[in-house]
Order: C-alpha cells, then sequence, then structure tokens
C-alpha cells in the first residue's frame, strides 16, 4: 500500500487504520452535480475525497439554494452523520467531479465508537468545517459579492488544490445564494481586472495574491483552518 494516497485526513491516520478504512472502503468516481447525501436520510456512506470537491446545499421551499459548507482532499463528507443521531438537512453534491474512498457509515461509526485516533480526526475536522461555516453564515449578510466570490472561488481551489474549476454561473449562483445575473456581474468584473479567465464555466485563477486581496477577511480565517487542520 502507498505510503501517500490523496485524501488528507486518511494520510493522517496511522498506518493500521488507514490500511482497515483501505479495506473496507471502495474507490468510486464522481461526477459533477451529482448528490452523494440527501436531505433528512441517514446517509449509507461516508466519502473521503481523494479530488475534486462537495458541496453541502440548503434549498428552500421557493427553489433556491445556498452552500453551507464544502469538503474537498482535507477531510472526510459525511462526518455529521457520525456525531449524533439527527439526519443532516444539507444535501451533500459534487462541486467538481473527481474521485473518492467510499466507506459504509457503519463501518465509520464503529471507528467512531472504538478508535479514539479517528474520532479525533473526524472532530478535528467537523470543528473546522463548523467554525469555517459560521465565517462565512456572516459573510453572505455582511460583505458585498465581489469579495464573497473570491473568497469562495479561492477557498474551491484550496480544497481541490487547483488553480482550474469547472464552474458555470448557474452553479456558482445556486452556491452562493445569489442571481445569475449578479455572478455574471462580479465574474466580468474580476476578469477585467486580470484575476480569473472565465470562458464557458472553465474557471482559471491567474492572480491568486490579487484575489486574495479582493476577497473579504473572511477567507483568510478558511484558510488557516485548514493550513492548522493536520499540524496542531
Amino acid at each position: 500500500m502507498p505510503s501517500s494516497i490523496g485524501n488528507h485526513m486518511l494520510n493522517a491516520f496511522s498506518p493500521a487504520l488507514r490500511a482497515s478504512i483501505m479495506k473496507a472502503g471502495e474507490h468510486v468516481s464522481l461526477v459533477q452535480s451529482q448528490h452523494i447525501a440527501s436531505v433528512e436520510e441517514l446517509q449509507p456512506y461516508v466519502y473521503f475525497i481523494n479530488s475534486g470537491l462537495c458541496s453541502m446545499v440548503i434549498s428552500m421551499q421557493d427553489g433556491r439554494t445556498a452552500e453551507v459548507a464544502m469538503c474537498g482532499r482535507d477531510g472526510m463528507a459525511g462526518s455529521l452523520s457520525l456525531l449524533g443521531p439527527q439526519c443532516c438537512s444539507a444535501a451533500t453534491v459534487i462541486q467538481i467531479g473527481g474521485g473518492a474512498l467510499r466507506v459504509p457509515r457503519r463501518e465509520a461509526e464503529r471507528w467512531f465508537a472504538q478508535s479514539t485516533e479517528f474520532r479525533c480526526y473526524v472532530l478535528a475536522w467537523a470543528q473546522m468545517a463548523w467554525n469555517v461555516s459560521l465565517q462565512t453564515s456572516a459573510c453572505g449578510l455582511l460583505h458585498d459579492a465581489e469579495s464573497r466570490l473570491a473568497r469562495w472561488l479561492l477557498m474551491c481551489a484550496d480544497r481541490a488544490e487547483s488553480n482550474n474549476l469547472y464552474l458555470t454561473q448557474e452553479f456558482l449562483a445556486e452556491m452562493l445564494g445569489t442571481q445569475r445575473t449578479t455572478v455574471a456581474t462580479v465574474a466580468s468584473c474580476l476578469k477585467r481586472k486580470g484575476l480569473i479567465e472565465y470562458v464557458r464555466g472553465n474557471v482559471t485563477i491567474l492572480d491568486r495574491s490579487g484575489l486574495m486581496d479582493t476577497a473579504c477577511e473572511c477567507y483568510e480565517v478558511a484558510r488557516k483552518g485548514m493550513a492548522h487542520l493536520y499540524h496542531a
């Protein structure tokens, strides 16, 4: 077995624990817009993302949606299902296609109950994701669309570990909880400034430093949370 694989949480585990998880799981491909967990039901699997990106998305009765959390190679999608008996109120949707190690939730529950190592890493990731979610909730209320889009693109790039992202205007609007016309206007502004290239859903970050200057303070909270996750 290789000493390093795509998911950072799996890499942080001891070899024995990682081997047990790899044995219990299966590698699956994930495509954009695929739902890997539905609302108000206990999901059958948890996912260690090896490439790509997923979002936890809240849908309102009028059809509007907004992203409340994201997970890439930094953690485990489905961690909330291990924390208690309640079903999650958000769906988990693949934002950028890729691959993952899919593990039955029942197996993950057993490790969570019996392995201090597994439990500590899962709780650390869940705490980081919760802190970022709190920050970005305030961000959506207090910051302008341009700084929010810059922040969100940087967060996506960090978790996908790529400056090339395939994100349609419609999808961007859904994730940010805003109008498609607003996304088009703001993305065009970032493009004119030379910060991104955006052609037919393909977003390329050209000037990361400039995009960080445009992003609100909330990006730094997210960046620091990820940076210290497995190095505390």
